[in-house]
């Protein structure tokens, strides 16, 4: 199952915060940052539950995220994905000049991944090196 034409916006939260006063390699930081947050309707249009793997696409790139329900809404067609490497993986990198790249507004695509593995800070950047 799949959801098309989304808005993804990402953005700072007072769970990633805390979650990096800790390690960023921490499963804080992961259970913090890697995840997308969901209209509870378009979370029950994907056909999964909390905490199911779903995979993000734009135009830019894609990542694995937990699913979740946003306490922010409602908000049908928008997800977000707190600031940190994951969200990094689908954002417009282009900053137009001023050093800040593209974190809001930016279509998306979400397909729920039922087996496929979320992985922590330091696995995703390897994965970034080796390509």
């Amino acid at each position: 199952m799949s959801l098309e034409n989304v808005i993804l916006l990402t953005g700072r939260t007072i769970q990633q915060g805390v979650a990096l006063e800790g390690s960023k390699t921490s499963k804080e930081n992961v259970r913090a940052c890697g995840i997308c947050m969901f209209d509870k309707d378009d979370l029950r249009k994907l056909g999964c539950m909390v905490g199911t793997p779903v995979k993000i696409t734009t135009d830019h790139g894609s990542v694995v995220v937990y699913s979740t329900i946003s306490e922010e809404g409602p908000h049908p067609g928008i997800i977000f994905i707190p600031m940190g490497p994951w969200a990094n993986q689908v954002v417009n990198p282009d900053s137009k000049s001023c050093g800040t790249p593209t974190f809001k507004g930016m279509k998306a695509k979400v397909e729920v991944m039922q087996s496929a593995k979320v992985l922590d800070a330091l696995e995703l950047i390897k994965t970034l090196i080796e390509a």
